[in-house]
C-alpha cells in the first residue's frame, strides 16, 4: 500500500482541521488577545489581565470592607442613639434634681431669713436686758453710795460715843474680856487657825463678823497687834468668767482703802478668793480653805 499518497490527503485535503486544533488550544488567550492591538506583544498583555485581575481584586476588597464599615456605622448609630436616650434621661434627672434643690433652697433662704429674725430680735432683747443693768448698776451704786453715806454718819456717831465714854459722859459698855477697843468698835484677834468660813462663823456667834478696814489708822492699830500672825479678814473677791473683777466687804460694800503687800493681790492659784492681813500688816489674797490662819472678828460697841 502507498503510505505516502494517504499522507498527501491527510495533509492537504483536510486543512481546516489544524486551525481548529490550533484555535481550540489557544482559546485561552484568544478571546483576550482580540480586545487588544495585534502588534501588542503576549507579555504586556498578560501583565494587563494581571492588573486588571488585581483592579477586581481591590474592588472587591473595598466592597467587603465598605460593607463592614456601614455595618460597624451602623451599629455605633445605634450606640448613639442608645446613648443618647440614656442622656436624655440623666439630664431629665438632672433638672428634676435642680428643681428639688431650688425648692430647697428657697425653704432654706426662708428659713434663714427666720433664722435672722429671730437674732435681730434677740439682739434687741440683749440691749434691753443690757440697758436694764446699766440702770441697775447706776441704782446700785447710788444705794451704796448712800449707805456709805450712813455707815460713815454711825461711825461717826461712834465716834462721839467713844468722846463721851473717854471724857466719862457716857453709858457705853466696855468691850467683852480679851477684846480690844479703836474707836468705838471692839476687836478680838483669835489664838487659834481656822478656814475663811469657819472664821466667820466664829465671829458671828458672838455677834460680830471679820473685820473690816477702813482707813489708814485703823489699818495701823490692827498691825500693833498682828503679834506676828497671820489673820483673816472680812474682804472677798468677785468674779466675772473665772476671773477676779474687784473686791468687796463682808457687810456688801465695795473696797476703797487698801493695803495689798507688794505683788498682790495675782490669784497665782487661780482660786485665791479670801483675803488674810500678815504679820507685817500687809494683806495677801489667798485660798478660802487655807487653814493656816487666824482671824480678826469686830463689834461695834454697845452704848
Amino acid at each position: 500500500m502507498n503510505t505516502s499518497s494517504y499522507q498527501k490527503w491527510e495533509d492537504h485535503d483536510h486543512p481546516d482541521l489544524d486551525k481548529s486544533q490550533q484555535v481550540g488550544s489557544s482559546c485561552g488567550t484568544g478571546y483576550w488577545r482580540k480586545l487588544f492591538p495585534r502588534d501588542l506583544p503576549s507579555k504586556s498583555v498578560s501583565l494587563m489581565l494581571a492588573v486588571i485581575l488585581l483592579l477586581w481584586i481591590l474592588l472587591i476588597v473595598v466592597l467587603v470592607k465598605g460593607s463592614k464599615t456601614s455595618q460597624e456605622l451602623n451599629q455605633l448609630e445605634e450606640e448613639v442613639r442608645t446613648n443618647a436616650s440614656i442622656w436624655t434621661k440623666d439630664v431629665g434627672e438632672l433638672r428634676e434634681d435642680v428643681a428639688v434643690a431650688r425648692r430647697n433652697g428657697s425653704a432654706l433662704w426662708t428659713a434663714l431669713g427666720n433664722w435672722e429674725n429671730k437674732v435681730s430680735e434677740s439682739h434687741g432683747q440683749l440691749l434691753k436686758l443690757e440697758s436694764e443693768h446699766n440702770e441697775f448698776s447706776t441704782k446700785m451704786t447710788q444705794a451704796l453710795a448712800e449707805a456709805g453715806k450712813d455707815r460713815q454718819d454711825i461711825r461717826s456717831e461712834m465716834f462721839r460715843a467713844v468722846a463721851a465714854v473717854r471724857s466719862g459722859n457716857s453709858s457705853c459698855s466696855p468691850c467683852p474680856d480679851s477684846w480690844l477697843a479703836f474707836e468705838g468698835s471692839c476687836y478680838f484677834f483669835s489664838t487659834t487657825k481656822a478656814h475663811w468660813d469657819q472664821s466667820q462663823q466664829n465671829c458671828a456667834q458672838v455677834q460680830a463678823h471679820l473685820v473690816i478696814v477702813n482707813n489708814l489708822e485703823e489699818q495701823t492699830f490692827l498691825t500693833q497687834n498682828t503679834k506676828g500672825l497671820g489673820y483673816w479678814i472680812g474682804l472677798t473677791a468677785t468674779r466675772s468668767r473665772g476671773k477676779v473683777n474687784g473686791y468687796m466687804w463682808i457687810d456688801g460694800t465695795k473696797l476703797t482703802f487698801s493695803y495689798w503687800n507688794e505683788g498682790e493681790p495675782n490669784d497665782s492659784r487661780r482660786n485665791e478668793n479670801c483675803i488674810m492681813m500678815l504679820y507685817s500688816g500687809r494683806w495677801n489674797d489667798a485660798s478660802c480653805n487655807n487653814l493656816n490662819d487666824n482671824w480678826i472678828c469686830e463689834k461695834r460697841q454697845q452704848c
